[in-house]
C-alpha cells in the first residue's frame, strides 16, 4: 500500500510536470500545500469505500404508503476521469411490516456516492441497499447529474445531465 507521503510526492510530480511547480509563474508559497490539499481531498470525498452498511431505526407500520425521498444532493468521482459528477437521488419504496428512518436513506446514499463511481452501477448499488434495510417489495431510485468529464472536457457541453434509473420488484428481488 502507498504511504499517504508517497501520494503527496506523486502530486508534485504532476504539478511539476505541469509546469506549476517551478517557482515563477505565483511563486513556490502557492503550491507548498496543495498536493496534501489535494489528497486529503481525495480522501474525503472517497470515505465511502469500505463504509459498513448502515443500521437503520425501524418504526412498525400500521398503514401502508409509498415512501418518496426526493432529490437529495451528492457528489462522487467518476473513476474513468477521476473527474465529479453531481446531481440529486430520488429514492421510492413500498414498504411492508415497517419503515426506515429516513437518514439511513441518506446514509446509503453517500456510502455509494463517496467512493470512485460509475453512475450506473451507483443507481443500482443504491436500490439494491434500500431493498435490502427497508425489506421493500418496490424500489426505485432515480440518479440525475452532470458530470465534469462532459462539461470540462471531451464533448465539453456543460449543464448536460445524465438520468439513470433502476426499479426492483417484487419478483427480481425475490430472484436475483
Amino acid at each position: 500500500m502507498t504511504s499517504r507521503d508517497e501520494a503527496v510526492t506523486a502530486v508534485h510530480t504532476v504539478l511539476t510536470y505541469l509546469g506549476e511547480r517551478n517557482g515563477t509563474r505565483f511563486g513556490d508559497e502557492v503550491y507548498s500545500r496543495t498536493p496534501d490539499r489535494w489528497i486529503t481531498f481525495l480522501e474525503e470525498v472517497t470515505r465511502g469505500i469500505g463504509e459498513p452498511e448502515p443500521s437503520p431505526v425501524r418504526f412498525e407500520l400500521e398503514r401502508g404508503g409509498l415512501v418518496s425521498l426526493g432529490e437529495v444532493a451528492f457528489y462522487s468521482l467518476c473513476e474513468h476521469h477521476l473527474l465529479p459528477f453531481f446531481g440529486v437521488v430520488s429514492i421510492d419504496y413500498q414498504p411492508t411490516d415497517y419503515v426506515v428512518g429516513l437518514s439511513a436513506l441518506v446514509h446509503v446514499i453517500e456510502r455509494h456516492a463517496r467512493r470512485l463511481q460509475l453512475q450506473e452501477r451507483m443507481t443500482r448499488d443504491i436500490a439494491d441497499d434500500v431493498a435490502a434495510i427497508t425489506g421493500a417489495k418496490d424500489v426505485s431510485v432515480c440518479v440525475v447529474a452532470e458530470h465534469m468529464c462532459m462539461s470540462m472536457r471531451g464533448v465539453a457541453k456543460p449543464g448536460a445531465q445524465v438520468t439513470t434509473r433502476v426499479v426492483l420488484s417484487d419478483s427480481e428481488l425475490s430472484n436475483p
